[in-house]
């Protein structure tokens, strides 16, 4: 090789090290989550005042809490559900789970179809591994058996709900035709299907999510398309327009279902692909400061404020991965832990997550000084699994 590039190899790669985050100290990373999940917990009964204001909503409906077993409390769960493993009062928060469980008799939320409603029986299904109580796998499992004996089929092409009312709908809210719904559902089905032992389960699954991947994934890009009526969309650079938040939710979710899938099922390798391939693209649109945009091709120009909710799951992926081997440690990590360090930077000294983008379905908006459920989850998630890539434990999950 020409000399000269070999220089110019070795100076970009002194200023990559020189800029890289460190590695952090795994009980630093212990100490923080601990902060981040006691100050939830603590402020779970008034949780709703620290979100931002909705401008479409009175003040009563924007403080308002939420249902235990919403979507947003599902992805709040699923992060305590991963923290836990690595606490050092795992009791503490494995009680405040079965809490929530015991007092909502271990059902899943109000819609049977809507997989926002199916996402708090991952931890469900998740104390079911160690407990083997038959009441946290019971009601999650006889809905998804009602499912299976009265599927929809029809498209998921996306049309509103205000479109529904008048008669024009599709059962796009009823399948997976949103890719948050990645994140909510399939995780729940696969992991029923690995405690049963039963096919189906899987199965459903398996052509479900391919299902939405058909219609929303961008085969160029490598991210999806948040529903149908995006495709049009496009950022101020002229670059399309992929939520940040919503492509973490299905980033995570694959974090999540991929270890109970069967090593041997032939339909494995096309989620650690996807996976892979979702990697790749984040690699390429993360920006200087860690974080990743809240439309991911929009840049710093389209959106100057940082958010944490789908920085947090790209984390966690990113660090799942890397930690299973799915990912290449030396191309992933110096991004993981640069995201890492930003996550950090944005936990207030009481505890509570900021930069998070309200509820909503598209780039929106974030405020240092106010959270959502569902970013204090997604950033557990993370430092369950950047614990562990600093040199932690590794913890053994779902052991009685």
């Amino acid at each position: 090789m020409n000399p000269t590039i070999l220089t110019l190899f070795a100076l970009a790669g002194s200023a990559a090290a020189a800029l890289a985050a460190p590695v952090p100290q795994p009980a630093e990373v212990k100490a923080l989550a601990t902060r981040v999940a006691d100050w939830q917990i603590r402020t779970f009964d008034e949780h709703g005042k620290y979100r931002a204001l909705a401008s479409n909503k009175p003040s009563w409906a924007n403080h308002k809490n939420y249902h235990d077993l919403q979507w947003h409390m599902g992805a709040l769960y699923a992060g305590i559900e991963r923290f836990r493993h690595i606490a050092d009062q795992p009791e503490k928060y494995t009680g405040f789970l079965t809490m929530i469980g015991q007092r909502n008799g271990w059902k899943l939320h109000k819609r049977p179809y809507h997989a926002d409603d199916h996402a708090v029986g991952q931890f469900y299904l998740s104390l079911y591994q160690e407990t083997r109580d038959p009441a946290m796998l019971r009601p999650t499992r006889e809905q998804f058996d009602w499912i299976l004996e009265h599927p929809k089929t029809g498209s998921i092409v996306w049309t509103t709900w205000q479109e529904k009312q008048a008669g024009k709908h599709t059962d796009c809210h009823d399948r997976w035709g949103w890719c948050d719904a990645l994140f909510m559902a399939p995780p729940v089905w696969a992991r029923l299907a690995k405690i049963t032992g039963e096919r189906k389960y899987l199965d459903f699954m398996d052509r479900e999510y391919h299902a939405t991947y058909d219609l929303l994934w961008d085969k160029n890009d490598h991210f999806f398309w948040r529903d149908s009526s995006f495709f049009p969309k496009r950022e101020k650079n002229g670059r399309k327009l992929y939520w940040g938040r919503g492509n973490g939710w299905v980033f995570g979710g694959l974090a999540l279902m991929i270890p109970d899938l069967p090593q041997d099922w032939q339909g494995r390798p096309f989620y650690l692909q996807l996976f892979r391939q979702m990697a790749d693209s984040l690699l390429a649109c993360q920006r200087d400061d860690g974080t990743w945009s809240m439309g991911l091709l929009g840049g710093t120009d389209g959106y100057p404020n940082k958010e944490t909710s789908g920085t947090a799951f790209f984390t966690f992926g990113l660090a799942w991965g890397i930690n299973n081997g799915i990912l290449d440690k030396e191309k992933y990590q110096p991004a993981t832990l640069k995201a890492w360090q930003a996550l950090a930077g944005c936990v207030t000294p009481d505890g509570m997550v900021g930069w998070v983008q309200p509820v909503g379905a598209a780039p929106g908006i974030s405020y240092p000084d106010k959270t959502e459920v569902y970013g204090t989850g997604a950033f557990l998630a993370a430092a369950s699994e950047v614990y562990q890539l600093a040199g932690g434990n590794k913890p053994s999950p779902h052991q009685p």
